[in-house]
């Protein structure tokens, strides 16, 4: 298998897409067949959406891999897993000949379950990059020996709603810890993405990704990230949450921004609309071969 960024690498002047995908609530495996059709470079399985009970996003990315022929890509909350848990989840993961990881805290638990639900965080995220860095070099988070290093591209997120100053700080931080590359939330502005884009690369002296998070929006779906009032009001007033997603992906080409992470939406139910995603994906798709200048 290859890693997010040997595919970057490898892929001047053309997009290179992740696309966000949802491990089923169990069932058969052939449940999760419906994200094959998505030509996407990598799929990434998310850590139990909703905070609900899924098979478990390095087992999802798994099966992608090995019975569906998609690169992919597994989410890890450190909310939920103290530092033993984490760790031999991960080397379990090598074993299945899984790579690539995104590492992220986790939203906090919804009232509904306090009381019920115990939160860990034993690790912060960028506590957990650096020990993801230290296991490649064959090292566990006590500094015993592992029986061989692992190979893990670690990535992590971006939330610029929280603030664009305070988030590219954190990325930066995130970046310095063993962050490979960077997943932004759903986002809007193209001026913003260009901005963390250009503070990351300036503050290291490697090529960190930026994939910046292209959301389909739809009227009967569930939103990520911080919606413009603007935006809202043209789907209210009838344009399309597809139009809205290929604008923003044009004006991130034309910022020289080639990286995507596509967001299907969640319809109510907890469906995921892939066909809506794969027509995004087709369009990326044909944007121009060469970066613009």
């Amino acid at each position: 298998m290859t890693t997010v960024t040997e595919v970057v690498a490898s892929s001047p002047g053309r997009p290179v897409i992740i696309c966000d995908v949802s491990p089923p609530r169990g069932g058969p495996p052939g449940s999760f067949a419906d994200a094959a059709g998505i030509d996407a470079d990598f799929l990434s399985v998310a850590y139990s959406p909703g905070q609900s009970v899924r098979v478990s996003s390095p087992t999802a990315a798994a099966y992608l891999q090995d019975r569906l022929g998609k690169q992919a890509v597994f989410t890890l909350a450190t909310r939920d897993m103290n530092r033993i848990a984490l760790q031999s989840l991960l080397l379990g993961a090598g074993w299945q000949g899984l790579q690539n990881v995104v590492i992220l805290r986790g939203d906090p638990l919804q009232e509904r379950d306090h009381g019920v639900v115990s939160s860990i965080n034993d690790y912060s995220t960028t506590a957990l990059l650096a020990d993801i860095a230290s296991m490649n070099q064959g090292l566990d988070f006590r500094g015993l020996a592992l029986a061989g290093p692992t190979s893990l591209c670690a990535g992590a997120t971006v939330d610029l709603s929280k603030g664009l100053e305070d988030e590219t700080a954190l990325a930066v931080r995130k970046v310095n810890s063993g962050a490979e590359f960077l997943l932004a939330q759903a986002h809007f502005e193209v001026s913003d993405i260009a901005k963390l884009r250009d503070s990351v690369s300036q503050k290291n002296d490697r090529h960190v990704p930026v994939f910046a998070g292209v959301q389909l929006l739809k009227t009967d779906g569930i939103d990520f990230g911080n919606v413009p009032d603007r935006i809202r009001h043209e789907i209210g007033a009838g344009k399309s949450g597809m139009d809205v997603a290929k604008e923003l992906a044009l004006g991130l080409w034309a910022h020289g921004i080639s990286t995507f992470y596509v967001i299907p939406t969640i319809l109510r139910g907890g469906v995921r609309d892939y066909e809506a995603a794969v027509e995004l994906i087709r369009y990326i798709r044909t944007l121009p071969h060469s970066l613009p200048t």
